[in-house]
C-alpha cells in the first residue's frame, strides 16, 4: 500500500502535472494543426476531385455518389492520423475499428444494405437523377442518389428519401427510359350511335393533334364499361411532359368534335 502510494505521489507532483499538462498541450495543439491542414487538403482534394468528374463524368448521380464516398474516406484517414497524434496505435486502432465495425455492422445492417444497393444502383443505372421513376411505392422525379437513400420530388412537390434497398430490391419503373410513353383515355356516346362513324372521328382528332405522336399510331377501339352508353378507349402515345396537357386538350377535342358531328357524349 505505501509503496502504490509512493508511486501515485510521484505521478502527482507539481513538476509531473505540469510536464503532463505541457506534453499534452503539445499533442492537442499538433492535433489541432494536424486537423486543421487535413480540412485545407480535404478541400483541395475534392476540388481537384469535383472538377475531374465534371470534366470526364456526364452523369450528375455518379459525380455526387463518388464525391460523398470520397469525402468519408478522407475524413476516416484525417481522424485515424489525429489519433496517432495523441499517441495511439494505429495497429490497436485497427483492432478497435474491426471489433466496433462488427458491432455496428450487426446494428447497421440495414444502413449498409443501403449503401451497397446505392452502389449496385450506379453500376446498373436503371435510372438517373432527372428521370421520372415509380420505385418502392413512391412516383417522382429523381433529385438524387445519395450514399444510403435516393432522393425523389413527388408530383405534390414533396421531397421524399427512399432507402436504396427498398429501390433495389423492388420493381423499378423508369417512365423518363423511351421518348414516349401510352396513356389512355377514354369517352362514352349514347347507345345506337354510329360506331363506326364515332371511331373514324376519334381517330382523325388524335391524328390531327400536335401532342399525340404519329408513329406508333393511337389506338382506338370500343371497350366494355358498366356505365351508360358506349365507351370507346383511346390509347395515344404521348412525350412524357406534355401528357397532362395532352390529356385534357385531346379530352377537350374529341368530345368538341363528336358534338359537332350531332353525336350525343354522355362522358
Amino acid at each position: 500500500m505505501d509503496s502504490t502510494l509512493t508511486t501515485l505521489a510521484h505521478y502527482f507532483t507539481p513538476s509531473s502535472l505540469a510536464a503532463t499538462s505541457i506534453r499534452l498541450g503539445w499533442k492537442a495543439l499538433s492535433a489541432a494543426l494536424v486537423l486543421l491542414i487535413g480540412l485545407i487538403v480535404i478541400r483541395i482534394v475534392m476540388s481537384i476531385l469535383r472538377s475531374a468528374l465534371k470534366r470526364t463524368v456526364s452523369d450528375v448521380t455518379v459525380r455526387i455518389y463518388s464525391e460523398n464516398a470520397t469525402r468519408i474516406v478522407l475524413w476516416v484517414v484525417l481522424l485515424v492520423m489525429i489519433l496517432g497524434v495523441f499517441g495511439i496505435e494505429t495497429t490497436a486502432l485497427a483492432a478497435l475499428l474491426g471489433a466496433a465495425g462488427l458491432a455496428i455492422g450487426l446494428a447497421l445492417q440495414g444502413s449498409l444494405s443501403n449503401f451497397a444497393a446505392g452502389f449496385m444502383l450506379l453500376i446498373f443505372r436503371p435510372f438517373k437523377a432527372g428521370d421520372v421513376v415509380e420505385v418502392a411505392g413512391v412516383s417522382g422525379k429523381v433529385i438524387e442518389i445519395d450514399i444510403f437513400s435516393t432522393i425523389i420530388d413527388t408530383p405534390e412537390n414533396i421531397r421524399t428519401f427512399v432507402p436504396n434497398g427498398a429501390i433495389f430490391n423492388g420493381v423499378i419503373r423508369n417512365r423518363s427510359a423511351n421518348e414516349y410513353v401510352r396513356t389512355e383515355l377514354r369517352v362514352s356516346v349514347e347507345t345506337g350511335s354510329d360506331m363506326q362513324r364515332v371511331l373514324q372521328i376519334v381517330r382523325r382528332t388524335l391524328e390531327s393533334n400536335d401532342l399525340v405522336a404519329a408513329t406508333p399510331r393511337p389506338d382506338v377501339h370500343i371497350v366494355d364499361d358498366p356505365g351508360a352508353g358506349i365507351t370507346v378507349a383511346m390509347r395515344p402515345y404521348v412525350r412524357l411532359e406534355y401528357m397532362d396537357a395532352m390529356k385534357t386538350a385531346v379530352a377537350a377535342a374529341v368530345r368538341e368534335a363528336l358534338r359537332a358531328a350531332e353525336i350525343n357524349v354522355l362522358r
